[in-house]
């Protein structure tokens, strides 16, 4: 069972985030759900998660990051993994070590359990068919082969989503023909902008805690203050930064949560649905894509 590909629309205002629907369309605009490295690390998650991709429901697009492996095989190849502000630095062996786990063996198994559950997946890179434009990162001389997103090519997407298909988006991208990493969290980013729908940013988190808190919503205008926040460190930032970058130029509203068993996509994408939602500001919707901050995948 293959997903529809129709367009829509979704609505935009600072209360509960709901689907709208276009005049003539019978469904809402993609949602972007990037999975985290350790997203789906639990027993028999990644086949649940790929049977709840593949039933009926809202297009999508997912982003995977990848993290984690990326680390294991540095280990196996006797290379550093080292970080920054909660983002990889990738140098030239560590950018050959990414592009072979996240283009390679995470995005192919990601795909191969998507299509084994019925989902008609297509298993791409960010750089594919121009999607994600990129260029070399400002803090380049600290993360290495790291890109920022510059901006984004719906169209192979949208063909995609039109014949009833499921991209599959790797981290990768390209500058003046040179692979570079890119930050996943900020790729899901600029698609849930440019496409119009939701972000759904899954990982190992169920979201953001204050003080032991879940804090269950969060205006674009709050962030900083709570970035700033001693209890936000690692990776938690890009995921923050990526949030409100997405709802600040077009995306419906952005959630972070975490998959856990008997949770469904429909209600990771409910209004009241679990984790932490970030909603846009009233009127805050002409700036152009948002750049991305980072280079962890």
């Amino acid at each position: 069972m293959s997903r529809n590909g129709r367009n829509g629309a979704w609505s935009r205002s600072d209360e509960a985030p709901t689907p709208a629907r276009a005049a003539g369309s019978g469904a809402p605009q993609p949602a972007v759900i990037k999975l985290g490295g350790r997203a789906l690390d639990l027993p028999g998650a990644l086949d649940t998660f790929a049977r709840a991709a593949a039933e009926p429901g809202p297009p999508m697009v997912l982003v995977h990051g990848g993290g984690p492996e990326v680390s294991a095989w540095c280990a196996r190849l006797g290379v550093e993994a080292r970080f920054h502000d909660g983002l990889r630095v990738t140098d030239d062996t560590t950018l050959e070590v990414a592009t072979a786990v996240l283009a390679g063996l995470a995005n192919k198994r990601l795909t191969a359990a998507l299509r084994d559950a019925g989902a008609d997946a297509v298993g791409l890179a960010a750089l594919d068919g121009g999607t994600v434009r990129v260029a070399l990162h400002p803090d380049h001389e600290r993360l290495g082969r790291v890109g920022a997103v510059a901006g984004v090519d719906a169209t192979l997407l949208n063909t995609l989503l039109a014949g009833g298909r499921l991209p599959v988006l790797a981290s990768i991208g390209a500058a003046d023909g040179a692979l570079l990493n890119l930050n996943a969290d900020d790729v899901a980013a600029a698609l849930a902008a440019s496409l119009g729908g939701p972000l759904l940013l899954l990982s190992d988190t169920p979201g953001l805690a204050i003080a032991g808190d879940m804090v269950p919503r969060v205006r674009s205008s709050e962030m900083d203050a709570r970035i700033a926040h001693p209890d936000v460190q690692g990776g938690m930032r890009p995921k923050l930064n990526a949030a409100r970058h997405a709802v600040d130029h077009g995306a419906a509203f952005a959630r972070i949560a975490q998959w856990t068993p008997g949770v469904t996509l429909a209600q990771l994408l409910a209004a009241d649905g679990p984790g932490t939602t970030v909603v846009p500001e009233p009127a805050s919707r002409s700036a152009p894509i948002p750049q991305p901050t980072g280079g962890r995948s």
